[in-house]
């Protein structure tokens, strides 16, 4: 019997490739971006102008921008699940075309909000009728020291299509056309990447081993291409930044996440100082697995009973039923999703490694993107993206449609909330101890893949960057880089990390599609065990902060909505409990291990 692909329903937007709305959309979408240039341009720094005028002009913005988004977001979503078709491709490449010519009409509008003579600014956003646009408004300014003019930002837009734009899609092309003949019980198959990811997870060492080398393999044979494309893109990154007069690299990621430089540097410096957990951790792991040593290769190897396989229904049910106990309305939205086919789960040929979760339509439910093996991990994996969709979902329905994204230091909240429901609703139920030390290892390696890992990736980026401001990286140089914070975290855990892992570099596409993002999933992660605690704490009284908080959007900076909840990021205790919740699980586990 053929096993049922979960797949996605993108009529949403439109039936094909083929279908002649898109052509319609784009004509329409040409028209109504040239009449906004026309009609608008140069005209924001007139001294008489009004609240009610800038709101007309806001929402002609939006309207140009939200139609030119879902033809982005059709064409996004189907090439991450049709890799190698060829037409998909082109399609892609033209819509891609399509959106910076659409770019570039629109380029000048926030250009000239920050034309507005200080005075004239402060009457504006002091406007009722400008509520849903302030935080904008203010933000944009924010940028002002860092804006271009608008012809150097339309040769930046015109320059990246075939360059940094380039590499990415070389980048995402190239990998997504890796097979690897796997040898499983005696029969060979012809796995991807993901399929043969999952066998890091199996019960044999054997497998884990073969598994990673095969694959490290595949990238070492290629890792002089990875070299050329990690260097273009974080080259012209630090470039860029440069022109632009920001201080360092990061302070560009920073500003866009909108927390400061401090808070990120406070984080990072809790995080690395804490990396005895992740030691201590793994010493016990190594107890528990009974190895004379740790590999790379065992990383995911899995605790007791957690070897059992979770069925795609299983999983989805697990998680509507943890869902239901915190807010009934989340079961609803997942029943939704699955109604009307918003997730895409399968892994084939052809579709992307990862996972993500992209918005939908306004007032509509998002779509979220994993390739499902049957693991415990996939089961968390799908539990992290749903709870993308319902942070996509809330905002939507509260939102105007220019506050829909969010800073990438409140993006992962819902995810990472949503994980620790989860692990937290199957340790309260009836289990052995045995099964407990499995679940309880899983929730701990899940919180270390958000958290202390990514701060190594972090560390990573920091070091590689200092690097190219002298020259450009060799590939020992940057795979060596990446193999020392790597040893750095797991001190003497895990051996032969150089010679195993230093090639993993390469697979993770954080680095280049979007420079220091890591640091945001540390950053989440700890802030997200702070906002459980306070669950735990309030029960029932949580739910409204908590869905309000998952509807804001981006009409408050990550500071505003958090001192709300006396939340300071800046405060090095703040961070501490993060790791102090985690360091008192290693402590419960070491304790069952102990008397077991």
């Amino acid at each position: 019997m053929t096993q049922e692909i979960i797949k996605w329903d993108l009529s949403d937007f439109y039936e094909d490739i083929n279908d002649p709305l898109i052509e319609t959309d784009i004509q329409n979408i040409e028209r109504i971006a040239e009449d906004f240039h026309q009609n608008i341009k140069g005209k924001l720094e007139d001294p008489l102008l009004t609240s009610n005028r800038l709101i007309d002009w806001f929402q002609d913005y939006e309207k140009v921008f939200e139609k030119t988004f879902y033809l982005e977001l059709y064409a996004e979503l189907l090439l991450s699940i049709n890799n190698l078709d060829d037409e998909i491709k082109t399609f892609y490449a033209k819509i891609d075309e399509f959106k910076v010519k659409i770019q570039q009409k629109l380029l000048f509008f926030n250009l000239e909000l920050n034309k507005i003579s200080d005075g004239k600014f402060n009457e504006l956003i002091k406007s009722p009728e400008l509520k849903r646009y302030i935080h904008h408004l203010k933000f944009n300014r924010m940028k002002k020291m860092h804006q271009l003019t608008e012809e150097e930002e339309q040769i930046i837009l015109m320059k990246d299509l075939t360059g940094k734009k380039a590499f990415l899609k070389l980048y995402s092309e190239f990998k997504s056309n890796f097979t690897y003949d796997f040898e499983v019980d005696s029969e060979m198959k012809k796995l991807t990447e993901a399929e043969l990811f999952s066998f890091m997870f199996q019960e044999n060492i054997l497998l884990r081993h073969k598994a990673l080398q095969k694959m490290m393999v595949k990238y070492k044979k290629n890792e002089m291409i990875f070299t050329h494309i990690y260097n273009n893109i974080l080259r012209d990154w630090d470039l860029e930044c440069a022109k632009r007069n920001f201080k360092k690299p990061i302070s560009r990621r920073n500003l866009e996440n909108e927390v400061t430089d401090e808070s990120v540097e406070v984080c990072g410096i809790v995080t690395t100082q804490s990396y005895h957990i992740v030691e201590k951790y793994y010493n016990i792991k190594k107890k528990l697995l009974n190895l004379p040593e740790l590999h790379m290769s065992d990383l995911y190897a899995p605790i007791g009973q957690i070897t059992r396989k979770y069925s795609y229904p299983e999983a989805l049910n697990l998680i509507k039923d943890a869902d239901e106990k915190f807010f009934p309305e989340f079961k609803d939205v997942i029943e939704k999703m699955i109604n009307t086919d918003h997730i895409d789960a399968t892994p084939r040929k052809g579709k992307n490694r990862g996972a993500f979760c992209a918005h939908g339509k306004q007032k509509k439910y998002g779509f979220v993107f994993i390739n499902f093996v049957d693991t415990i991990d996939s089961v968390r994996t799908l539990a992290h993206e749903l709870g993308h969709a319902f942070h996509a979902y809330y905002i939507q329905q509260e939102q105007n449609f220019i506050n829909i994204e969010t800073s990438l230091v409140i993006a992962e909240i819902a995810s990472v909330f949503n994980e620790i429901l989860i692990s937290d609703y199957l340790i309260n139920t009836d289990l052995t101890k045995e099964e407990k030390i499995s679940l309880l290892c899983n929730f701990i390696e899940s919180k270390f893949a958000t958290s202390h890992r990514q701060n190594a990736f972090y560390r990573f980026e920091i070091a590689i960057h200092g690097l190219l401001e002298k020259k450009l990286p060799t590939t020992e140089e940057i795979k060596n880089t990446f193999a020392t914070e790597m040893e750095l975290m797991f001190g003497n855990s895990i051996t032969n990390i150089r010679e195993d892992y230093a090639h993993y570099i390469f697979v993770i596409p954080h680095f280049l599609t979007t420079p220091f993002y890591v640091y945001a999933y540390n950053m989440s992660n700890l802030l997200v065990i702070s906002l459980y605690q306070m669950y735990l704490e309030q029960k029932e009284e949580f739910i409204p902060k908590y869905l309000k908080l998952l509807s804001l959007g981006s009409s408050l900076s990550p500071e505003e909505m958090l001192a709300e909840i006396d939340i300071n990021l800046n405060d090095p205790t703040f961070w501490e409990k993060g790791i102090k919740y985690l360091s008192d699980k290693i402590d419960e586990l070491e304790k069952l291990v102990e008397n077991n």
